[in-house]
Formats: structure tokens, C-alpha cells, sequence
């Protein structure tokens, strides 16, 4: 198989040179007006440009130009483009640079010097020579467009409105070339441009196959000024467009016909002899030979370089089954939290619980009494006020003694020391119940909230997911453009469009390319908003890759954060976290731990990660907070941490400030400061803790500072702190932070009593 693939390999490169050797032929034929010649060397410095070996292309270069005229100044002069070519790739090979566009053309214009100067010394005007240099330069360009988009980016990717033209640049010059081509009255250029007629009438839309028939016909009238071909191609191409979708033999027949009637009946031609129309029969035959497989793979790899409406309906329909999918689950998860909700009993109530216990006290200690009858018959009523008071008191102080029995009791009762040992038993086996009852349903709670957390989820993706992608062509291939023209070679560009605004755009760049950071300007430009590569990934196809950009929101913001453990601690219990959480909303978090050292470092380091991981997920902050606390209470009993957040959404400026026993934050507005205070408890001392929220709009300048009570201790009172901080002259978060760190250290005399942790945020819009 190997050695198979390695024999097709080496077919594929030798076909390739002869194809090269075959352009190169067909260019020298070439003339614009029979006079000048401008094709020559364009397609050779082109190709070199493209990476093509040049060892190979200079020898089939020189025997292109010797056999079209076999005179020894055309040998000359090719001979002496090839060895300027040579020296100057052998330089840059050497110093392992790349030619670039500009380079090409300079060296191009300087490897013609030997051509110019046989032109003019043969008696050619030095006019007609400035003219070939001109279009040669142009052409070569066109032609390094042309084998960019063939050769470097493939024949799937789209073309770019330059390529597409460059393209038609070249197809015509080879129909030029064509054109100087025949062989006892057989015309070249009749024979292939009945083939392109064929063919794109049969697998192409009908405006790209009249455009393509258009172009390469065009070819013919630059050879000599005569456009005595193009009139029959065009009526070939309207008799065999009536049979688009019909069996091509109607195609092959029509084409022959409407020959016959330029050649006999409206005299077209010069000879009206049988080799005058032979190049439409032979056209038509290949035609007809073609196996239909072919013709199918051709129409499916033109259509499969375009995005058309069939494909964006396609990509609806699925994201429409996947919204309504989401949404079913949605309801599953919230109905499995009502299940969970049902399922908690709480506490029953305590007047039944005080008469169930007495009720057990009458079972376990009564029932084998001989004095049974009578207290329970005679003295009933004063019996069961006894054991009720009893219950009172045992539920109020957590156990009875000798001395709550009173003597009405105690003077009939002979097991008055069972009764107070089953009392405090149950009063304990109660306890322990309740305990095991409140931990189940703190569990249950949990559970249910975590359900029904998914299932909004859930239905937040669904509403995503539910919103129609549209595509836009006109901004892609623009796009595509205006990245090939500064110089950065895109394959492929899809453009979604959500409401009429730009939400995303998919970029498939080279490499090398794909850190130039002029690409967020040219879509910006292109998208008329501003966008911003957010992720990049490499494509699946080798040397590309994949760049994604969003429409940015309108602020940016940067932090500055600064940190010194307590003196006698080998660890801080202080944690902080600055992420990018979805739909371009930050999330700045610090948390700081009961006391320091390694077991505070734990604690706020669980919390800070079950928030982090919540957020991230896309869970309401309610639901977050309610379960980081309940996982928190539910472990150890004397571990707690202070949570200080602000969750800032870029888009529009506005900031959560959501605090859990943290010290005050505060926002700075140039010369004035708002503080953010807190009045809730600590994360995991009680499960149902309810946290101090505020939210507010934030400005372009406007710095966010939290810090740890390790801080804030160090300050006489709030108000001097809150001083401090609002003079601290600065517009850098970095050393605002420090300077207030400084501070801080500076009022315990060099020494940190506690853990000290500052964090600064400034809001900046872009």
C-alpha cells in the first residue's frame, strides 16, 4: 500500500510539471493585438512564489521559450531570467527569509534587464517594451493570486473577489495563447472552449456558466483584436443552456446544430470545410463519454465550497430539535425538584411531640405497674398533667431531676427514678432524631437546589440554542478580501448574525497569521462593530487555524492585587479568584478564611473553587450562594469563611456586589467613593444565611476595592480607611492596591496580625 501510494505521489508531481511546462508554452503563444507579448514570465516567478521547485520550472521555463520561436535571443533572455531567479532564491534560501509580494516584483522587473535590452537593440519601440513590462508585472501578480488561492489555500476554500478576478485574468491569457494554436485548419481554441461550455452548462449555475463561457472567450479577441469566435460561443452557450437538466446528449446535439448553422448558414468563418466545425464534434463526444459519477462530483465540490440557504435552514432545523430537547429536559430537572421538595418532612410539631413522649413514658414505664389502674383511672386527669409538665420542662432544659417531681407524685409513684432516667432517654433519643432529621432534609434541600439549578440552566442554553443562525455571504467574502489585501490568507469566514447584529465570526487563517493582530481591526471595519478574537484552536486542516471572534462588549477591565500572610502563619487563609465567565461578565471573588494557617487555607479555597465552578457552569447567583453555604454547613461546625464578589458585566457597566460576612468594598469615582456594606453572616455558620446584595452601575474609570478584615483591622475605624483609600491619587489598580498594603503594614509597624489579601479592579471602556 505504501509503496502504491508513494508510485501515485510521484504520478501526481510529474503531471503537475508537465501541466506547468504546457502554461508556459501556451503563454509565450499569447499576444495582446499580436504585438505585445506582456505573459512570458509572469506564471514562472509566480509559481516560484507559490513554493513550486525551482530546479524543475527554469530548465522547463527555457525550453518553453526555445521551442515557441527557436531564436537564440529568446533562449538568451530566458536563460538569464532563470539565472537572476536562481542567485536571488539561492541568497534568500541561504539566509532563510521569505520573498515577499513586493520582493517578487522588484526582482521580476530586475531579471527582464537582458529581455529589454535584445528587444529594443532588435529594433523593437522601447514604448511597446515598457508596455509588456507593465502588464507582465500585473499579470504576474494576478497569476500569484491565482496559484495562492489553487496551489496554497486549495480549490475548496472560497475565492476572494480579487482571486475570482485575477482568475478570469489568467483563464482568458490562456485562451490567448490558444488561439495562436492550429494544426491544418483544426482550431485549439474552438475545441476547448466548446468543452467549457459543455461542461459549465451542465454542472454549473447558469449565471457562473455564462460568466466562465464569457471569460475565457474573451481570450481570443486580445490574440487579434477579432471577435469573430465570440459570436458562436454565445450562441452555443444559449442553445445548450434550453437543456440544463435534461440528458446532455440534447446538450452535445444542440451544440453540433447550432455549429452547423454558423458555419453554413450565417458564415461565421473563413472555410466552411469539415475540420471548421470537427472541434464542436469531438467536444460533444468527450462529453458524451464522460461517466455521469464525474459530472456529479463536479457539481458537488462546486456546491460544496458555497454556503447556501439550504445549509442554513439545515443548521436551524437541528438547533430548533435541540431547543425543544433542552426544554424537555428542563422540565424533567424541575420536576425532580418538586419530587425532592415533597420529600422533606421538617419538624413535626412540638405539642405532638410532647404527647407522643408522654405517651411512651406510659408505655414503657406504666405498663408493668401494679398501681397501674389507679393512677391512670382514679387520679387520671392529675396523671396526665403531671407527665405533660414533665415534658415541659424536660423539652425546655434538655432533662429533668428528683426535684421537678412534685410530691403528689413522689408519695404513690414507687418507680420515681425510672421515671426520670426513661424521660431524659427519650429526651435524648429525640435529639438525636431531630438531628438526623434536620441533616436528611438539609441533604434533600441541597439536592432539590441543585436541580433545579440545572434545569435553568438548561433552559437558558435552550433559549440560546432556539435563536436562528444567519448566515451573511456579503460580509464573509468581504471579509475574506480585506484580509487578503493585507496580507493575511483566509480560507474560509462565516459570519452569524443574531437580531441583525454581529454575534460571532469564524476565521480559518494561516498559522503565522493568526497572532496579527490587526485581524480584530479589519473585521471591526468589515462588521461595521467591534470584535474581538476570543478563542483560537487549530484546524483540522495542517498549518491553519481557527480563530473566533465576538462582537466585544463595551468595557474592558484590568486588576491589580496584592497579598502578605500573617507573620507567624506558614500559609494565608485568604483566596482569591479573577475569571471570565460567560455572555462577557467577570467574576471577582475573595474569600477569606476563619483564622489562618493551613486549615483556613482549605476552607476558603473550597469556597472559592464551588463558586468558581457554579459560575462557570452558568448557575444563578442565588442558587450559587445558598449552595456553597449549605455544603459548607453540612461539614465541619467550627470552619467558616467571609465571601466578598462583585460579578461586572462588561457589556453594560453594571456590578453585583454580593458580600457573606466580608469586610466593607468600595467604589472609586475620581474624587469621590462609594462604600459597599454588609450586614450578612459568614459562609457555613447556618445554612440559611441570606447574603447583602447590591447592585449598581459602574463608569468608564471607576476602581472596585475589596480586601480581608486583615486589612480593614489595621485601620482605626471605617472611616479612616475609607479616607485613605479615596486619596490614594492613582489611576493604576496595581498600585492602589499596594499603596494601601503599604499602609496597612505600616499602622501594625511593619507586622500582619492577620491574613491581608487586596483586591483592585478598574473599569475602562474601550
Amino acid at each position: 500500500m505504501e509503496k502504491l501510494y508513494i508510485k501515485e505521489n510521484k504520478l501526481f508531481i510529474v503531471c503537475k510539471y508537465i501541466l506547468f511546462f504546457m502554461m508556459f508554452y501556451l503563454l509565450q503563444k499569447a499576444q495582446i493585438n499580436s504585438v505585445i507579448n506582456p505573459f512570458s514570465f509572469g506564471i514562472y516567478f509566480a509559481l516560484i512564489w507559490c513554493n513550486q521547485n525551482i530546479l524543475i520550472l527554469s530548465p522547463l521555463y527555457i525550453a518553453s521559450f526555445y521551442l515557441n520561436n527557436f531564436l537564440l535571443y529568446d533562449l538568451y533572455s530566458a536563460v538569464a531570467t532563470c539565472l537572476v531567479m536562481l542567485f536571488i532564491y539561492g541568497i534568500h534560501l541561504k539566509l532563510k527569509k521569505p520573498i515577499r509580494p513586493m520582493m517578487m516584483l522588484l526582482y521580476a522587473l530586475l531579471s527582464q534587464a537582458v529581455y529589454v535590452f535584445l528587444k529594443i537593440y532588435s529594433g523593437i519601440n522601447w514604448w511597446i517594451v515598457c508596455v509588456e513590462l507593465v502588464f507582465g508585472l500585473l499579470y504576474m501578480f494576478a497569476c500569484m493570486k491565482v496559484f495562492e488561492s489553487i496551489i496554497v489555500r486549495g480549490l475548496t476554500r472560497k475565492f476572494t473577489l480579487m482571486q475570482t478576478i485575477c482568475l478570469g485574468a489568467f483563464f482568458a491569457s490562456l485562451t490567448c495563447g490558444l488561439r495562436a494554436i492550429t494544426l491544418f485548419d483544426f482550431d485549439f481554441v474552438k475545441f476547448f472552449l466548446a468543452m467549457v461550455v459543455i461542461l459549465s452548462t451542465l454542472t454549473l449555475p447558469i449565471l457562473e456558466s455564462a460568466l466562465l463561457t464569457m471569460v475565457f472567450s474573451a481570450g481570443t479577441i486580445l490574440y487579434d483584436n477579432n471577435a469573430y469566435i465570440v459570436a458562436p460561443v454565445i450562441i452555443w452557450w444559449l442553445a445548450c443552456s434550453c437543456f440544463r437538466g435534461r440528458h446532455r446528449v440534447f446538450a452535445c446535439l444542440s451544440l453540433v446544430v447550432t455549429e452547423l448553422m454558423c458555419v453554413f448558414y450565417f458564415n461565421f468563418y473563413y472555410t466552411n470545410s469539415f475540420i471548421t466545425f470537427l472541434p464542436c464534434i469531438l467536444a460533444s463526444l468527450i462529453a458524451l463519454c464522460v461517466p455521469k459519477k464525474c459530472y456529479t462530483n463536479m457539481i458537488e465540490s462546486y456546491n460544496s465550497s458555497f454556503v447556501n440557504r439550504s445549509l442554513e435552514t439545515i443548521i436551524n432545523r437541528n438547533r430548533d430539535n435541540v431547543h425543544k430537547r433542552l426544554l424537555k429536559l428542563s422540565q424533567v430537572f424541575g420536576e425532580m425538584d418538586k419530587v425532592f421538595r415533597s420529600m422533606i418532612k421538617g419538624k413535626e410539631s412540638e405539642t405532638e411531640l410532647k404527647s407522643l413522649l408522654a405517651t411512651e413514658i406510659k408505655s414503657k414505664l406504666c405498663a408493668s405497674c401494679p398501681e397501674k389502674n389507679r393512677c391512670h383511672k382514679t387520679y387520671s386527669e392529675e396523671t396526665n398533667s403531671i407527665l405533660n409538665n414533665l415534658c415541659n420542662i424536660a423539652f425546655e432544659k434538655g432533662r429533668i431531676t428528683l426535684l421537678d417531681i412534685p410530691s403528689v407524685l413522689t408519695g404513690r409513684c414507687f418507680k420515681i427514678n425510672q421515671l426520670v432516667y426513661t424521660v431524659n432517654d427519650l429526651i435524648e433519643q429525640y435529639k438525636s432524631y431531630a438531628s438526623l432529621l434536620g441533616s436528611i432534609d438539609a441533604s434533600k434541600i441541597l439536592i432539590s437546589e441543585q436541580l433545579y439549578g440545572v434545569s435553568g440552566v438548561l433552559k437558558d442554553l435552550a433559549k440560546d440554542v432556539g435563536k436562528n443562525v444567519i448566515f451573511d455571504n456579503g460580509l464573509e467574502k468581504e471579509i475574506i478580501d480585506e484580509l487578503v489585501y493585507n496580507d493575511i490568507i483566509c480560507s474560509d469566514a462565516i459570519v452569524y448574525h443574531d437580531n441583525q447584529n454581529v454575534v460571532s465570526c469564524v476565521l480559518e487563517v494561516k498559522k503565522e497569521d493568526s497572532l496579527k493582530s490587526k485581524i480584530n481591526n479589519i473585521v471591526s471595519k468589515v462588521c461595521k462593530t467591534k470584535m474581538l478574537v476570543e478563542t483560537d484552536e487549530t484546524s483540522s486542516h495542517a498549518g491553519w487555524q481557527i480563530l473566533n471572534l465576538k462582537t466585544a462588549p463595551k468595557y474592558d477591565i484590568i486588576f491589580g492585587t496584592s497579598a502578605h500572610t500573617k507573620t507567624s502563619s506558614a500559609k494565608s487563609g485568604d483566596s482569591y479568584s479573577i475569571i471570565r465567565i460567560e455572555d462577557g461578565k467577570i467574576l471577582m471573588a475573595l474569600c477569606d478564611g476563619m483564622g489562618s494557617g493551613e486549615k483556613a487555607e482549605k476552607a476558603s479555597q473550597t469556597a472559592i473553587s464551588l463558586v468558581e465552578n457554579f459560575y462557570k457552569a452558568g448557575f444563578e447567583s442565588d442558587i450559587i450562594l445558598s449552595s456553597v453555604n449549605k455544603f459548607l454547613s453540612l461539614g465541619s461546625t467550627d470552619t467558616f469563611s467571609c465571601l466578598d464578589m462583585a460579578v461586572i458585566d462588561l457589556k453594560n457597566g453594571s456590578a453585583d456586589f454580593i458580600k457573606l460576612g466580608a469586610t466593607n468594598g468600595y467604589i472609586k469615582h475620581g474624587d469621590t467613593i462609594s462604600v459597599i456594606e454588609c450586614n450578612a453572616l459568614p459562609l457555613g455558620i447556618i445554612s440559611s444565611a441570606t447574603p447583602t446584595i447590591k447592585t449598581t452601575m459602574l463608569h468608564s474609570g471607576d476602581m472596585i476595592v475589596i480586601c480581608t478584615d486583615g486589612v480593614t483591622d489595621s485601620f482605626a475605624n471605617d472611616d479612616e480607611m475609607t479616607d485613605f483609600v479615596n486619596n490614594i491619587n492613582s489611576l493604576n489598580p496595581q498600585e492602589i492596591a499596594d499603596t494601601l498594603m503599604d499602609k496597612a503594614l505600616e499602622n501594625n509597624n511593619q507586622t500582619a496580625l492577620d491574613d491581608m489579601t487586596i483586591v483592585v479592579a478598574k473599569i475602562f471602556a474601550r
